[in-house]
């Protein structure tokens, strides 16, 4: 694993390896739809998401696995029945991939992943006068992604996935950095890595304050 790629437990603690071959499942989930080039600057990430699930599900590594990846999941309480007041207001999470521990066919594990468009910067759409303001996007993503990570709105097992439909990685991480900086969280930068298990993600970490570090993904389009 690269620098500032995915937190060293990722590698370092074998109780973690199942979310290595959910991440291993996104790498060839990406490469095979880059490659197709049908994802444009026009999708909206909850299309991509189904994509990236469908792609998922269609490894064979699912199927001798057992792994099955799900989207729009609502996270609701194991509790069912005080719960049930509030499953329609629950916040839902993109994509959910569940399966078994890799070592043991009893021991139900789950991995998830939060989605958020980004641009590079602003562009305006062929055929329409409205541009798409790249800063509105990477601030959505601090406030909707990185800060819902902090608060445990999100599960702790979860990636924060960036879908970079126009211009680079490193000038999106870069306007998302700026953004933090700007709001006197300076401490709080993503930092870029690579991965030599996973060569076709670009990968990012950031620490926090609250002493959780939040793993960032990058998918270019």
């Amino acid at each position: 694993m690269g620098n500032s790629g995915l937190s060293v437990n990722y590698v370092s603690d074998a109780a973690q390896s199942f979310k290595m071959i959910c991440i291993g499942l996104l790498d060839v989930a990406y490469t095979e739809i880059a490659t197709s080039g049908i994802v444009t600057s026009k999708w909206q990430e909850n299309a991509i998401s189904e994509i990236v699930a469908d792609r998922m599900n269609a490894n064979p590594t699912t199927i001798q696995r057992h792994i099955t990846a799900i989207v729009e999941k609502r996270l609701v309480s194991d509790d069912l029945s005080q719960a049930q007041p509030m499953v329609d207001n629950a916040p839902r999470i993109d994509i959910k991939i569940g399966g078994f521990e890799w070592s043991s066919n009893e021991k139900r594990v789950t991995f998830y992943m939060e989605a958020k468009n980004l641009y590079g910067h602003d562009f305006q759409k062929a055929n329409n006068t409205t541009v798409t303001r790249s800063n509105a996007y990477a601030k959505r993503y601090i406030k909707t992604g990185i800060d819902h990570m902090l608060s445990g709105y999100y599960p702790e097992d979860a990636l924060l996935l960036g879908y970079v439909l126009v211009g680079s990685v490193s000038e999106t991480v870069d306007k998302v950095n700026a953004l933090l900086k700007q709001e006197g969280r300076g401490s709080e930068l993503i930092v870029p890595g690579t991965s030599t298990y996973f060569p076709h993600l670009a990968f990012g970490r950031s620490d926090h304050p609250n002493g959780k570090s939040v793993d960032h993904c990058y998918l270019a389009f």
